[in-house]
């Protein structure tokens, strides 16, 4: 690569003007040196998150001779690698680019992985000011960028097929479609507290069934960790994946793994982490740990209750906000509602009417921690009769308020 400097600045900003697409510029340190991308996306509380994370499809380790695809969130992106010889420079990334407009099942999609803890204006506002762009057409510019920086043409063909063996593609050769990314690159640690916390939640009730949802788009978020260690890219994802299996490690055994098989795991990931140099290997085996986990805990859970039992329990975490009844529940089991109310009491210790307050309890309790909504709101989303009737059964349970559980475990404004 001859270009200088200021012309690969200059060539960005073209880009990014003519086409209307954000272009990134992130150094061999993984950081970001400048950008260019239109004030209505920069304003979006969502446009930092995306920015941020999409530097993790980018590789020192193996700098493609090619443009490479990816997507996430259906939103669509290439990165061109800048290498001078074989030292590697940084990378160019431009996108994100729509296909097609949102449509309000992909929207669900993301605010259910997500439990409702993002702002469902400010993530439709987003998407909204996301330039609609064909995939040919994001196909010639990648082209375009390549010839500008390396003055070297590319076949269609060449790169679609060298897309495809990067593993890292969301492209197809036959009708080029951007898919979603299927989480594999995903920052599955970086995200925000909301998607961890969540992530944990499912990993501590074995819901194995709930993880492609959230790995799919983890992606959004407002409060990023952060890099651990900035000049070190390799080590700085290795810290953050071994934390996050510790914190993996953790929620398994409160679920009910046992301690010495869950810190065997959490040492063999670890150890297997430690010795990667890829960081597409290591976003792959750190999802495959969680997944592990969390099917341990879903066995464990099958092994603990009857097949009725664990199909209440499952439909009652998923409808905590409709209207559960015994009746419902029974039918779904083909069970009499006095046998099927017998038989919960006997395995899970507890009658169903107080289970299900336990996990609407459960629930409020992150709401209140990770949402500003407000207490009357969450009280009647979760089906309770009144709002003074939710205080009375959340002070049951917790021994708080909901507003001192509030003040006491967020960092939100409290309201009533």
């Amino acid at each position: 690569m001859e270009i200088s400097t200021e012309d690969l600045q200059y060539i960005c900003q073209l880009i990014s003007e003519v086409h209307g697409l954000p272009v990134y510029y992130v150094n061999g340190f993984g950081e970001f040196e400048y950008e260019f991308s239109r004030s209505d996306l920069r304003s979006n509380p969502y446009y930092v998150p995306f920015k941020e994370q999409i530097s993790v499809y980018t590789y020192k380790e193996d700098p493609s001779e090619f443009p490479i695809f990816f997507s996430n969130s259906n939103l669509n992106f290439f990165f061109v690698n800048l290498k001078k010889s074989t030292y590697f420079l940084g990378t160019i990334i431009v996108g994100p680019a729509l296909e097609t407009e949102i449509t309000d099942e992909n929207i669900t999609k993301i605010m259910d992985a997500f439990k409702g803890n993002i702002n469902k204006r400010n993530l439709i506002e987003y998407y909204q000011a996301v330039p609609i762009m064909d995939h040919q057409q994001l196909l010639s510019i990648s082209l375009m960028v390549y010839y500008l920086i390396y003055r070297k043409t590319l076949d269609k063909t060449f790169v679609l097929e060298n897309n495809k063996a990067t593993d890292l593609v969301v492209i197809q050769s036959e009708n080029l479609d951007l898919e979603l990314s299927k989480g594999r690159r995903d920052f599955i640690f970086h995200s925000n507290l909301s998607y961890e916390r969540v992530l944990l939640d499912y990993v501590k009730n074995g819901r194995s069934d709930k993880l492609k949802d959230i790995f799919d788009y983890s992606i959004v978020g407002e409060a990023e960790l952060g890099l651990l260690s900035r000049r070190n890219r390799l080590r700085s994802e290795k810290n953050l994946m071994i934390t996050g299996i510790a914190l993996v490690c953790r929620a398994a055994i409160e679920g009910g793994l046992n301690e010495e098989t869950a810190f065997t795991l959490s040492d063999y990931y670890i150890q297997q982490i430690e010795e990667l140099g890829n960081l597409k290997a290591i976003l792959r085996l750190t999802e495959d740990a969680i997944s592990d986990f969390t099917d341990r805990v879903h066995g464990l859970n099958i092994e603990k209750y009857s097949a009725p039992i664990t199909a209440c329990r499952h439909y009652i975490y998923n409808h905590l906000y409709g209207d559960i009844t015994l009746e419902q529940l029974a039918e779904m089991c083909r069970l009499s509602p006095n046998y099927l109310s017998s038989l919960f009491k006997k395995e899970v210790g507890i009658p169903i009417s107080e289970y299900i307050q336990q996990q609407r309890v459960d629930e409020a309790k992150k709401l209140l921690a990770l949402t500003s909504y407000s207490i009357s709101d969450i009280s009647t989303w979760l089906n309770f009769n009144d709002q003074s009737y939710f205080i009375k059964v959340f002070k049951k349970y917790t021994g708080l308020t909901p507003r001192q559980f509030r003040n006491d475990h967020s960092s939100h404004h409290p309201s009533t």
